[in-house]
């Protein structure tokens, strides 16, 4: 019997060992049945193009059929990978649906895999010549003299020089780098010079995060609120001012796709599924003196 033929039947998933150790084995799981879904996708014509980049739409349902991974497990694995940054989410349409875009990191990886390897080959090729080379012509001294090679004007050159001279341009590498990093090295942003830029950064993409889920008022505290908590947790000390733009866009893009939840389908499932259990286990209390935070239309995300 020829196992692998079976084992690359349809009910097996192929995932990454790198990205298994690397990240998790879940999310090795989750990102193979991704790679497969998007060559179905693009096989069909079924892609979604949205800022150059290319969509697909999964539903937890498929994806806790195709890899028996459940629906809290998907979002710790799918979390996982966007934050290595493999892949991308989006909310998109109406009704509301998780889209999900592949990264070209896993290519990148794979192709400097490939030349690294080749490389290792290529030098461990070029010392072994060497080393034959060396082998051939050198000749032989006896070992109390204490010498490795010839000069080309026939004078010997004792170990302990070849040393003093290897060691002192180790040195000087390393004073260049710390030269250069010291030169490099920039003194963070003031609190209220950072909440400025920050402020500014979330402003230019003021148009294409609030239509259809904010108004101007909602913006302003909502972003309010965000540039606080980013100067009061201290966050800000690990954003470069070169990064502050893109830092910006990456958290107004997740707080979108989580006020888009709250409002999907998904969501209100979610809601009657707690609502239930609620009643069911502490059904003695009075209604009257409990906070049901699912029906609470101020929670900002």
């Amino acid at each position: 019997m020829k196992l692998m033929s079976v084992l690359s039947g349809k009910g097996f998933v192929m995932y990454n060992k790198q990205l298994a150790k690397t990240v998790s084995v879940n999310a090795a799981i989750i990102f193979g049945q991704l790679c497969a879904s998007y060559e179905s996708f693009n096989g069909k014509g079924m892609l979604t193009i949205k800022d150059k980049k290319e969509y697909f739409f999964l539903t937890s349902e498929t994806l806790q059929e195709e890899t028996a991974l459940t629906y809290k497990q998907q979002l710790k694995a799918v979390k996982d990978l966007e934050q290595a940054g493999y892949i991308e989410t989006k909310i998109m349409g109406v009704p509301s649906k998780k889209y999900f875009y592949i990264t070209d990191k896993i290519v990148q990886e794979l192709f400097n895999e490939v030349n690294s390897s080749s490389d290792k080959k290529e030098d461990l090729e070029n010392t072994s010549n060497q080393e034959a080379v060396v082998q051939k012509v050198t000749p032989r001294y006896d070992k109390k003299e204490n010498l490795v090679m010839l000069k080309e004007k026939g004078k010997p050159v004792q170990k302990g020089s070849s040393i003093k001279e290897k060691n002192k341009k180790e040195k000087d590498k390393n004073n260049n780098i710390n030269i250069n990093y010291n030169c490099n090295f920039k003194k963070p942003l003031e609190p209220a010079e950072f909440r400025e830029l920050l402020r500014d950064a979330c402003n230019e993409f003021y148009s294409e995060f609030t239509i259809g889920r904010w108004s101007k008022k909602q913006w302003n505290i909502l972003i309010g609120k965000f540039v606080n908590d980013t100067i009061e947790s201290g966050r800000y000390l690990k954003v470069p001012q070169e990064n502050i733009r893109g830092f910006a866009f990456k958290c107004i893009e997740k707080i979108c796709n989580n006020s888009d939840y709250k409002h999907s389908e998904e969501f209100a499932d979610y809601q009657e599924v707690m609502k239930d259990l609620s009643h069911a286990k502490i059904n003695s209390y009075p209604s009257d003196k409990l906070y049901n935070w699912l029906e609470d239309d101020n929670l900002i995300y």
